[in-house]
């Protein structure tokens, strides 16, 4: 019989160690992770190569530190295949920027750029060349000629520079260039076309003559303003260049932008519902396989080969390849190789926003289904009764349980993993893009499934009236959805905290026009005569900036009205409000009083109706702008309020401003010349020194951008 014990003879064993215990855990712990790490390199073999070619890419300290790391944990795992891998892909990378950066130096020597290249996109009215391999791209602005993707050219152009803005949130065309692997801007001296596109620019006009057909049957003539039209086209083929701004604006604010260009979004959609017809006509999935691979092919090819749309097709057909070949699929692995593949042909890509919401969007999305498959049902049926008993109203429970739930976590994991990027490139927080994608989940399948059917049957009697119907309402219907979410107050919010209320910005812009901000919230005073003026300058740079103007005064272009009306719906236009009477006004920053032009100055120059703008911050500093108002405005102020710390000013044709005496008088101890007072002849070494002087955009750089935070003077 088995010793057993009792409670008088119990066996009592010696007592473990703390450090043998600790010890032993710990050792525990690193043979579990290392079995982790292991198997997971193991199903994603491709994990290693990727994080060395970024890190060849990236260089630096953090570059090397990635390439390091790799090797270190592929010899420790004895993987060698994997590590001789790596290895490879990191020397072609790194053989192919060196030789990228000889021949660029080679090209673009000297001041007088001479190179053949072919056309291969476009940005405003410049395009983009490239010349042969190793790819040296540039930035021509040529407006003596009108060319077209895939023409080669002769080029004789000298280089422009191109500076960064120092305000913040602006649009920096120095950063797009490096996200697009641009190395130079030129300016074109004379361009001759070598009459032989080849064959990389007969695919390009191809695709450009394919996309522009297409389009057309979705925008017939006399439909080009039509809203819902510009969204089915740029919905369904990516075709942007059709939409209006105000359009573009509207999915902008709603978080809704990435929409409209076709990248996995689109190309899912199709594959799927490619899928869904050819299991309706039962065709076998080995053979379905081919087809979807081809005709979204196509699909890519004819929405003009745009690199998110290449992007996703590699990925599919990475996908669509391991199942043809009866391999095992992984996901992670699937995201790694088209990653790799992608930054070994271009390794620009890296820095674009657009491939950084596409793979990091794409492993949420993963991560999303993977747990939203493992998680227990919300409502529904309990997951432990077998399927076969289920009732049809389960059965149906059961699909709108997983349908629901996937949308729900799907959504949230792209929308975390997007919001730092969306952050850190585009300066804004979309609130409610959330909702908002959730929302318009099964409302973009039928708009592109409609969009499909129009491009086949528009022209069929009958049918294609109705697909054109289906369409349109459908295309409305989600341009109304995310409008309503992006009109909501709250939904898009700058991405940086608010500025103090003592702030102050004056912002120089080109053709000696300027805008400032007084305080915040304040007063937004600026020469935003245009639409692009309010949308491009003033806008970004106030949400960067955390600037939010209650009161705005010399928007004089109804577009530029309704651009700053749309980012601050309570802002309140003080054009038409001022007109014989001093009006005072107080918010958080201070009290502002306006004090209007003198009667009977002549219409011509415009300065001669602008008000004269006293601003007393909280700690008693005053700021008085004075920008282009007449002498006489000036003049015209009562004896004890015309007093300044910092003086901003202008330049009036008719009666302006001259002398220091005026600025001694005043007590100015700052003063700030804005781009149109460069006729005003006085210097720094001209003015006592208690008052220091600042110009604002240099008339021999038009384009110089300054920000300037005045601090109190008392």
């Amino acid at each position: 019989m088995p010793f057993v014990g009792s409670a008088s003879n119990d066996f009592h064993p010696m007592p473990e160690q703390p450090t043998e215990r600790r010890v032993g855990t710990a050792a525990r712990v690193g043979r579990k992770l290392y079995r982790l790490v292991g198997d997971l390199l193991v199903r994603t073999p491709v994990f290693l190569p990727l994080v060395v070619v970024v890190g060849v890419i990236l260089g630096g300290a953090g570059g090397w530190l990635m390439i390091g790391l790799a090797l270190v944990i592929a010899t420790l795992l004895r993987m060698f295949r994997i590590l001789i891998c790596s290895v490879l892909c990191g020397a072609v990378i790194g053989l192919n920027a060196l030789l990228h950066e000889r021949h660029e130096q080679s090209l673009l020597a000297g001041d007088v750029v001479r190179m053949s290249g072919q056309v291969i996109g476009f940005f405003g009215s410049s395009y983009v060349v490239e010349s042969s391999w190793p790819g040296v791209r540039v930035l021509l602005k040529d407006p003596s000629h009108t060319w077209r993707r895939g023409d080669r050219l002769s080029i004789e152009a000298v280089k422009q520079e191109i500076p960064e803005p120092p305000v913040p949130g602006m649009f920096s065309s120095s950063s797009w260039m490096r996200g697009r692997g641009i190395s130079v801007r030129l300016i074109a001296v004379r361009t001759t076309s070598l009459h032989s596109a080849g064959f990389l620019g007969s695919t390009m006009r191809l695709s450009d003559s394919m996309r522009s057909f297409l389009a057309d049957r979705l925008m017939p003539p006399c439909t080009q303003t039509d809203a819902r039209r510009q969204v089915l086209c740029a919905l369904t083929l990516g075709e942007k260049d059709r939409a209006d701004p105000s359009t573009m604006e509207t999915f902008r604010r709603g978080g809704c932008l990435h929409a409209f260009a076709v990248s996995g979004l689109h190309v899912g959609i199709v594959a799927a519902i490619l899928w869904l017809l050819l299991r309706l006509c039962r065709v076998r999935p080995a053979l379905g396989r081919y087809i979807i691979l081809i005709a979204v092919g196509v699909y890519v090819f004819a929405t003009g080969l745009a690199p998110p749309a290449v992007r996703a097709y590699v990925m599919l057909a990475v996908l669509m390849g391991g199942l043809m070949l009866r391999r095992r699929v992984g996901l992670f692995n699937t995201w790694c190789l088209a990653a790799l593949v992608i930054l070994v042909v271009q390794p620009w890509q890296l820095f674009q926003a657009g491939f950084q919401l596409s793979f990091v969007v794409y492993g949420a999305i993963c991560i999303g289904v993977r747990y939203g498959l493992n998680n227990r049902p919300w409502f529904g049926p309990d997951d432990y009764l077998p399927p076969r008993i289920h009732t049809k109203a389960e059965r149906m429970a059961v699909r709108a349980d997983l349908a629901v739930r996937g949308a729900v976590l799907v959504s949230l994991c792209a929308w975390l993993v997007s919001l730092p990027i969306v952050m850190s490139q585009f300066h804004v927080v979309n609130t409610g893009s959330y909702l908002t994608n959730i929302a318009i989940t099964p409302v973009v399948p039928l708009v592109m499934l409609f969009g499909l059917l129009v491009i086949a049957f528009g022209s069929v009697p009958f049918l294609g009236p109705a697909f054109h119907f289906l369409a349109t309402r459908s295309a409305g219907f989600l341009l109304a959805l995310v409008g309503f979410s992006g009109s909501i107050p709250g939904a898009y919010l700058p991405a940086h905290p608010p500025a103090a209320p003592s702030s102050f910005m004056a912002v120089s812009l080109q053709r000696q026009k300027s805008f400032c901000v007084l305080g915040n919230p304040g007063v937004l005073i600026g020469d935003l005569n245009n639409e692009a003026d309010a949308r491009y300058c003033a806008e970004p740079a106030l949400f960067h900036s955390g600037l939010s103007p209650a009161f705005a005064w010399g928007a004089r272009s109804e577009a530029a009205r309704a651009v700053l009306l749309r980012s601050w719906p309570s802002l309140r236009l003080m054009d038409s409000s001022l007109q014989d009477t001093v009006r005072r006004v107080t918010t958080p920053a201070g009290s502002f009083v306006f004090y209007p032009p003198v009667p009977g100055l002549p219409a011509h120059p415009v300065g001669n109706s602008q008000p004269i703008i006293l601003w007393q911050r909280a700690d008693g500093a005053r700021f008085m702008f004075v920008g282009n108002a007449a002498a006489p405005t000036l003049d015209s102020l009562p004896p004890d309020e015309c007093r300044a710390d910092v003086l901003i000013l202008g330049y009036n044709t008719y009666a302006p401003i001259t002398g220091v005496d005026t600025l001694l008088s005043m007590g100015v101890k700052r003063l700030i010349l804005l781009p149109g007072a460069s006729k005003w002849s006085v210097e720094q070494s001209d003015l006592p020194p208690g008052i220091s002087l600042l110009r604002l955009s240099p008339e021999n750089n038009p384009f110089f951008f300054e920000s300037v935070r005045v601090p109190s003077q008392h």
